[in-house]
């Protein structure tokens, strides 16, 4: 373990790695002179696995080798997606041409890469990316509209023996919706007539241990997991917003879905309890966190899943009420002198949104819209 005067916790030893932050693509697509890490089972022209994940996104968007997926996904790979669940490769390969159709002149840039794991037990990989496109072509929100589009995605992948077999999928559609032109709400209440494949079963952890407060998170908080277990424990879950400024630098800056950005500690706070005042009662946690060492600062990446009944008011909106949800997202944070300096949070709020204007025995729940406001958009 090294511990970095410039992180709040210590990092393990582990092979160096392509970095990915502050190069130029035709740089990155040339690939490291060597491989620097054990990687039995994959082509040899990878030299790591952020070399991998890198180089096989540009040859299937970039470049349009849409058959490529045949040869980096396994036959039976599972994507959880926001509100659906792919489960095989030949779904993966339909929801990319669905894409690409709509959006043709698509690409992405790879903002970060963090990893963990080995040769043995598989790769996991959080990619964090900025998906541009011009909206050409028809697609599941309706016809095309000729306007440009900007968000974020996580993809975070399990990846072994050159296949990725598991992949966690989470998209900013609020930002989609902005920049197309349509309203979140009604969109959302159109998707959430379409019945669902799979059943999602919401069993969240209550707030309270009988009637006294659960008692939050007390393990160590000096390794990349125990800082991510803290953070969200003490600020998303006890709600202990007055800690924010011992987790942010005061310039610190936060990109946050439905194009919101934040600057501050304080301005950071805003957009968790405006989340939060949509699902008051709601808890979250910590599912996975892996780490990169980067240009500019080392990058925790930490999914989470935060479960909840919706209120009217806050972040998502005039909602129906007691509905309950679930959000799975991803953030990424960059450090620097000892603290975070830049966040990217990603989650599918249109997702969340028809899921809770879902009505079990079918149909829509209904509900005013004629109290929406900016915060719809």
């Amino acid at each position: 373990m090294t511990h970095d005067p410039a992180l709040p916790f210590a990092l393990p030893e582990r092979p160096p790695v392509t970095r990915i932050r502050q190069r130029d693509l035709a740089d990155l697509l040339e690939g490291p002179a060597a491989r620097t890490q054990p990687m039995a089972g994959f082509d040899a022209q990878y030299g790591d696995i952020v070399d991998y994940i890198v180089r096989i996104t540009e040859e299937i968007w970039r470049d349009r080798a849409i058959g490529r997926i045949y040869e980096t996904y396994d036959a039976s790979c599972t994507i959880y997606g926001a509100s659906s669940v792919v489960r095989s490769v030949e779904e993966v390969v339909a929801a990319t041409l669905a894409s690409l159709s709509a959006y043709p002149d698509q690409v992405t840039d790879h903002v970060n890469i963090a990893w963990s794991g080995d040769e043995e037990k598989g790769f996991y990989t959080s990619h964090l990316g900025y998906s541009q496109g011009t909206n050409l072509g028809a697609s599941e929100l309706g016809a095309a509209t000729g306007k440009k589009v900007m968000s974020y995605f996580v993809a975070d992948c399990i990846s072994r023996d050159n296949r990725i077999h598991t992949e966690w999928l989470m998209h900013d559609s609020g930002a989609v919706l902005c920049h197309l032109g349509l309203d979140l709400h009604e969109t959302a209440m159109q998707m959430a007539t379409v019945p669902l494949a799979d059943v999602f079963v919401v069993s969240p952890m209550t707030r309270l241990e009988g009637q006294a407060p659960r008692a939050g998170y007390d393990g160590p908080t000096d390794t990349p997991d125990g800082w991510a277990q803290h953070h969200f424990d003490t600020i998303w879950n006890a709600r202990r917003f007055e800690h924010l400024p011992l987790h942010y630098a005061a310039d610190a800056a936060a990109h946050w879905p439905g194009c919101r950005e934040a600057t501050g500690p304080r301005a950071i706070g805003e957009l968790i309890i405006s989340l939060l005042a949509s699902l008051p009662d709601a808890t979250t946690r910590v599912e996975h966190v892996c780490w990169s060492d980067e240009t500019d600062g080392v990058i925790l990446a930490v999914r989470w899943l935060t479960e909840g009944t919706t209120c009217r008011g806050g972040m998502l909106g005039n909602l129906p009420e007691g509905k309950p949800i679930a959000i799975r997202g991803s953030s990424h944070f960059r450090f620097g002198g000892g603290s975070v300096v830049e966040e990217w949070t990603v989650f599918d709020e249109l997702a969340a949104l028809a899921h809770a204007y879902r009505d079990p025995s079918g149909g829509t729940v209904q509900t005013d819209l004629s109290s929406q406001n900016a915060t719809s958009a």
